[in-house]
């Protein structure tokens, strides 16, 4: 009786004052919340059942802020193939995730960029074993055999009063791969591996478009957090050491040219000397034009995707570059 008791008493929302229907009661630390005042939190908040009323209040008077900067929010980007996507504002430097009918009546967080602190990739691998029929009875294959479909999602961390990421889906079904495994039959990663049999086919192209968009999410928001500029600083390094070596070599090229006179004692030493400081400045500039390289982007000839070259291979499909 006494269950039954506390769940048909009459219970009031300790934020608007209003009755709570029966099953609408949202337990609160210190009161309740009715379903209507919940609805109108954060959609990336879950903390409620650890907050106090006066945290709640607080967390609506924000959300009603927010809805007016709902207006003011002009779309520059849009990038993600599911029912959630991530808008860019990029003239206010502000960034919404949001489902498409959503973005002006659910009232999405607005964010500045500088509010982000990083960017999680993620692919999630999905295995179902295939088996066949003996005698009326389902087996396995030997060895196993696996179909793969993959889904991708990308993790927005970020320095917010009322949650710490926005997790959302890019791709808007699964991307079936049939009998090939794209990770190489370990953990699923952010890559494409080589194989031969995906390499011009519907599904390659569809794997490959997604991981597209997630390296194009992660490298905006290194922009965001600065890491652009230590990118073109990195540039700027490479081509410096280029001239360096351009130098070098123009001065290594006029000494070289120079004729040995024999009537003059110090002119034989005085080269000897001159080429051992040219190829003194030399060794530097290549060491960091070198070290530069190593870390520089570039487009892959095999898969089109903008890359860091690891090992001498493209990241993304494994081609030796």
């Amino acid at each position: 009786m006494g269950l039954l008791g506390n769940l048909f008493e009459k219970k009031i929302c300790d934020v608007c004052g209003e009755e709570i229907k029966l099953l609408g009661n949202r337990k609160l630390e210190d009161g309740n919340l009715c379903k209507k005042c919940a609805s109108k939190l954060s959609p990336w908040f879950d903390e409620r059942r650890h907050s106090t009323v006066d945290q709640i209040k607080e967390q609506l008077a924000y959300r009603e802020t927010n809805q007016n900067k709902i207006s003011e929010f002009r779309t520059g980007q849009v990038y993600g193939q599911g029912s959630q996507k991530l808008y860019v504002d990029s003239s206010a430097g502000r960034f919404a995730v949001a489902y498409d009918k959503d973005f002006q009546g659910g009232n999405p967080d607005i964010l500045d960029c500088s509010q982000v602190t990083a960017c999680d990739l993620d692919i999630k691998e999905n295995r179902t074993e295939e088996k066949r029929t003996v005698d009326g009875k389902s087996v396995s294959y030997t060895p196993p055999r696996y179909k793969y479909s993959y889904d991708f999602y990308v993790t927005l961390r970020v320095n917010h009063p009322y949650f710490d990421d926005m997790k959302f889906k890019i791709n808007s079904s699964s991307v079936d791969t049939g009998n090939t495994c794209m990770t190489g039959g370990g953990a699923a990663g952010w890559k494409v591996t080589s194989a031969a049999g995906l390499r011009n086919s519907m599904n390659m192209n569809k794997y490959n478009e997604c991981v597209t968009i997630g390296d194009d999410i992660k490298n905006m928001v290194y922009g965001w957090m600065g890491r652009g500029v230590q990118q073109n600083t990195n540039q700027q390094n490479l081509d410096q050491a280029q001239q360096a070596l351009d130098m070098v070599q123009q001065m290594k090229q006029a000494a070289m040219a120079q004729p040995m006179q024999q009537g003059f004692p110090g002119q034989q030493q005085m080269n000897q000397g001159f080429a051992q400081q040219s190829m003194q400045q030399a060794a530097p500039a290549a060491a960091m034009a070198g070290a530069v390289t190593a870390g520089a982007q570039m487009t892959c000839p095999f898969c089109d995707a903008v890359m860091t070259p690891v090992g001498g291979k493209c990241p993304i499909c494994e081609g030796q570059l």
